[in-house]
């Protein structure tokens, strides 16, 4: 029963660690610098102003869209559009 067990968490151990987060760093226009941390396809951290959002991907007819109540961080190619309560930056891609 012991080596069953610990089979098994091997097993999820290894597939933990297969899905690895990816990080992007962007430049924004405003000297500041933006990090985008995705989790899955579905969601992701921006890191901004030493504040973290929790983002969620969007449908897109180009790029990536990934948003919440407060923020829109949308990317294309090597640039990307930031807008926190209303107030928008352009960056790129480092």
């Amino acid at each position: 029963m012991y080596k069953v067990i610990l089979f098994t968490f091997s097993l999820l151990t290894i597939s933990a660690c297969s899905e690895k987060a990816h990080t992007n760093v962007y430049s924004c226009d405003n000297q500041k610098m933006a990090t985008i941390i995705s989790h899955d396809a579905e969601s992701a951290t921006l890191h901004y102003i030493n504040k973290r959002y929790q983002l969620t991907r969007q449908r897109s007819a180009s790029g990536v869209k990934l948003n919440s109540e407060e923020v829109l961080f949308w990317t294309k190619a090597n640039e990307a559009v930031l807008i926190i309560d209303g107030n928008k930056v352009h960056c790129n891609l480092k």
